[in-house]
């Protein structure tokens, strides 16, 4: 049973964590000007596909253990073997790549800002499975909040983005260290002498979701880098900011989905599938429900709220815009069967699925954006979403109908 604390801090927590791009990119819009916003936001783009080296998968896999194969210092080994991959990637990616020297810092200190994210991950399932998931609320709240004050402060006193995402990133790590590892405490002791085979096998069984996480966040970055190549930094600020509120919906569905990670996984490994569906269900019919309200916020409202928030005129796009929120819907609604094939150790089809997917975002996207330019990158999500959401729904069934059978 969720407690009504662990929801209520994890949904603060969450919704914050939601909207910490969409913020960043409106202080980069009004104080650093389109172009260094432009750089921001491909950057955070890379940042969030290097995460998921990183996220590894083992949030889902940790989180629902709970027949407890694995310690907690198993898993934040392996978590920190991630993470050290993820950041080694990163920076050999940034400068592969070419990019300026402004755009490579701006780059890796987003993509340190993630690494810190990842391990404090561990942290937090560790507290989910001790039934204080409100303890990693908590701390995504005073990492972000701080995290986004001091870099606001920093950045309209020196109009520097690397210099405000430095201040951003040494608070995120302070705060970390002095509320996650210090809680942790409480729970468990941390051990660097541990079975060094559960630690192999832990990184084995979460390959499949690591890889699936890689590619996902290619997918739903793939319109994006299509603008990058095709367009121009101010194409590429217009889509993110149209691309927030489906951004936002996306995010809604890992915060919805996070609590019930552990009853997940205790319905499944207790073969009761029928409430592990009814869960699934639920989830499905509040993110339908939320897409809804926002398709008709964003009818009525939608354009003028983001002219005033962001200072730009985007008056020609509110279609654009009602499309992107309903691919953030079929997204939203993959990263839910994502976690539960991960759940049912059904991970390779979720790989499967992304794979396929994946080639038809390599090379459909750019040819639509050089085309159709702003329609074309909306399209391309709208087609991009359908395809992930029929595969996933396919693989899902297949394997709870073949559980059932043999239940």
């Amino acid at each position: 049973m969720i407690k009504k604390r662990e929801f209520i801090w994890n949904t603060i927590g969450s919704l914050i964590s939601s909207v910490l791009n969409a913020i960043i990119l409106a202080f980069c819009t009004r104080l650093n000007g389109i172009e260094i916003a432009g750089m921001f936001s491909i950057s955070y783009a890379t940042a969030s596909i290097l995460d998921s080296v990183g996220n590894f998968g083992l949030r889902i896999y940790q989180t629902t253990d709970t027949e407890r194969k694995n310690t907690f210092s198993e898993y934040l080994i392996a978590r920190l073997f991630a993470v050290t991959i993820m950041v080694m990637v990163g920076i050999i990616f940034v400068i592969v790549t070419g990019y300026t020297e402004e755009k490579l810092y701006i780059c890796i200190l987003l993509i340190l800002f993630r690494a810190i994210e990842n391990i404090s991950e561990t942290y937090q399932a560790e507290f989910q499975l001790n039934g204080r998931l409100e303890l990693g609320g908590k701390t995504i709240i005073y990492r972000n909040i701080i995290g986004l004050i001091v870099f606001f402060i920093l950045d309209y006193i020196t109009r520097n983005i690397i210099l405000s995402l430095i201040g951003f990133l040494i608070t995120n790590i302070i705060i970390f260290a002095v509320y996650d590892a210090r809680l942790i405490k409480k729970f468990t002791k941390i051990s660097f002498k541990v079975n060094k085979e559960n630690v192999i096998k832990v990184i084995k069984e979460c390959i499949p979701l690591a890889v699936s996480t890689l590619i996902s966040m290619y997918v739903i970055n793939a319109v994006k880098y299509a603008i990058d190549k095709s367009g121009d930094y101010t194409m590429q600020t217009y889509f993110n900011i149209l691309y927030m509120p489906t951004f936002i919906i996306n995010m809604l569905s890992i915060f919805i989905i996070k609590p019930f990670l552990k009853p997940f996984g205790e319905y499944w490994n207790e073969k009761k599938y029928k409430k592990f569906v009814k869960i699934i269900l639920a989830i499905v019919g509040i993110l339908a429900l939320a897409t809804i309200c926002a398709e008709i916020g964003a009818y009525i409202v939608g354009i003028p709220m983001l002219n005033l928030l962001y200072g730009v005129d985007l008056g020609d796009y509110k279609i654009h815009l009602m499309l992107l929120i309903f691919s953030g819907f079929l997204y939203a609604c993959t990263n839910v069967l994502f976690n539960a094939l991960g759940t049912m150790r059904a991970q390779k089809l979720t790989t499967i699925a992304y794979t396929v997917v994946s080639i038809f975002a390599l090379f459909v996207p750019e040819k639509l954006v050089e085309l159709y330019g702003m329609t074309g990158a909306s399209i391309s999500c709208i087609i991009i979403m359908n395809l992930l959401f029929i595969c996933m729904v396919t693989f899902f069934i297949h394997v709870y109908i073949s559980n059932m059978k043999a239940k």
